[in-house]
């Protein structure tokens, strides 16, 4: 039913997080690594921090592995590193975690372990040298940070970029565990429509350090969409045609996206009203704002604001059909 923003490209190889594996290497991890090594990596962070605030390619990639070279595509200077600069830029950066891995062998694969409670998580990782360095650094503001995840390697006493991540870490406050606990808390009230938008958005915010990143919630997050997706699907059936109204609009979607510095839900629907005849149209959308709640229990009880999307020809991805939009506040 919902769907979220997507904000960032993720890009390449690795991760999870602290002190198993195979073979004997050794992981230290935030305060009891080496304070050179730290420092050394802090001043590394830094610099490739600012380089992505520059949206500098040129400028990061003569920090990266040969092979981290020739695994890239256009979409990492393209894509990623706009969104990267968007999200960063002009925020005060944060480690999250970081980890000192030494006495690696080439073929080892790192286990790392870090958080607690419900925040509890793991990392893998593939060393590729016998000394590696994972920094996790978190960006952004209270709308959406994102995490910057790093894996260095020492290779001849020079410390290069062997992997990089860039994925969400929270939206609107709140990551992925919050998200889910938010949810939770939506679906005892029966506000379903939230409770799918929002774990909509914790699904954004799953894997902040890449593919190989893991809450150790995961397996009850999906016991719980899987059974708030029937228990939703059951309650609404979309598209949805309001027979109440003499024009008969049909719902066909709710989706969320940024209003005003906040997530807002919009209302997707298709009328017979001539979308060019904006008194008729109006009139209908102040008919069919009475029923939203009714039919979307809770929808107006937890947003501040609804908005609405009109059509009359449905756009299918080819097309640019004319639409109309309205803003219903609530709170």
């Amino acid at each position: 039913m919902s769907k979220c923003l997507s904000v960032l490209v993720c890009v390449l190889l690795f991760s999870q997080s602290c002190i198993s594996g195979t073979g004997k290497n050794n992981v230290t991890q935030n305060d009891k690594i080496d304070r050179q090594v730290k420092a050394t990596v802090d001043a590394l962070n830094s610099e490739v921090y600012n380089i992505m605030c520059e949206n500098n390619f040129e400028k990061l990639s003569q920090m990266f592995t040969d092979t981290l070279q020739s695994m890239l595509g256009p979409d990492f200077a393209g894509k990623f590193m706009p969104n990267m600069q968007r999200v960063m830029k002009d925020k005060k950066c944060r480690i999250y975690d970081e980890f000192h891995i030494t006495h690696a062998r080439p073929h080892d694969t790192v286990t790392l372990s870090s958080g607690t409670g419900d925040n509890a998580y793991t990392l893998i990782i593939k060393p590729y040298a016998p000394e590696s360095f994972v920094a996790m650094l978190i960006a952004g503001d209270s709308l959406n940070e994102v995490m910057l995840t790093l894996t260095y390697i020492n290779v001849k006493d020079k410390w290069k970029i062997s992997g990089l991540y860039g994925e969400n870490y929270s939206l609107h406050r709140k990551n992925a565990i919050e998200q889910y606990h938010a949810a939770e808390a939506l679906q005892k009230s029966s506000y379903l429509t939230d409770a799918v938008a929002t774990m909509g958005m914790a699904k954004n915010c799953m894997t902040p350090g890449g593919r190989t990143f893991q809450y150790k919630k995961q397996t009850e997050i999906n016991t719980f969409v899987d059974t708030l997706i029937k228990q939703t699907d059951n309650k609404y059936t979309l598209p949805y045609t309001f027979n109440e109204m003499k024009t008969k609009p049909k719902i066909l979607d709710i989706q969320y996206q940024i209003f005003n510095g906040d997530f807002a839900p919009l209302i997707v629907y298709q009328s017979s009203v001539n979308v060019a005849d904006t008194v008729a149209l109006k009139k209908e959308n102040d008919d069919l704002q009475k029923y939203t709640g009714k039919l979307f229990y809770g929808i107006d009880k937890v947003n501040k604001t609804i908005l609405y999307r009109v059509y009359n020809e449905l756009p299918n991805g080819q097309n640019n059909p004319r639409y109309y939009g309205y803003i219903e506040k609530v709170i």
